[in-house]
């Protein structure tokens, strides 16, 4: 005769005429009672599940399933952070002025930079861009320093040539 076990699984048969109670577990764990599977790093969790209902006769094994217990609840997956748009265009206008307009496309960039850096400090590391926009601010910076010091250089040579008269020598015979 089988008898159902508290696990639902069928034990073996008796050979007494006298049914036996059914064997109960243990408390204490043992090194034969396996532990409970653990899905590895990266695998989905799996739920819990309810006991069967015990039957009130211990004769009929019960037939419904186990529930399933509440789901368990996953955290959003973290979004990748944004780059800053103002940081992009800041660095497009810095490396635009040494072609064209130096100090407008320089000071564009610049305004740009810091409003980048303001846009990437209030996101709360949401939006990313601090590196392009402090590369803005330098190649603007070395923009403004280098057309800076070619005006002051022209601006010199000029003077240098007008204190040695070589200026009237071109002007009033149209030859060096």
């Amino acid at each position: 005769m089988t008898e159902p076990t508290p696990m639902g699984n069928e034990a073996a048969e008796s050979t007494s005429a006298a049914p036996q109670a059914p064997s109960v577990p243990d408390s204490t764990p043992d090194a034969a009672t396996p532990a409970a599977p653990v899905a590895p790093p990266g695998w989905p969790v799996a739920y819990p599940m309810a006991p069967a209902p015990q039957s009130a006769n211990p004769d009929q094994p019960s037939v419904a399933p186990a529930q399933p217990v509440a789901p368990l609840a996953y955290a959003a997956a973290p979004q990748a952070a944004q780059t800053s748009s103002s940081a992009i265009v800041a660095l497009v206008l810095a490396i635009a002025s040494w072609a064209v307009c130096p100090f407008v496309f320089a000071i564009v960039a610049l305004v740009f930079a810091s409003k980048a850096d303001r846009e990437i400090n209030r996101s709360g590391g949401r939006t990313e861009g601090a590196g392009l926009s402090t590369a803005a601010k330098i190649v603007a910076w070395i923009n403004i320093g280098v057309s800076l010091a070619v005006i002051v250089v022209a601006i010199v040579i000029v003077i240098v040539i007008a204190i040695a008269g070589g200026l009237n020598q071109i002007t009033e015979s149209g030859q060096v």
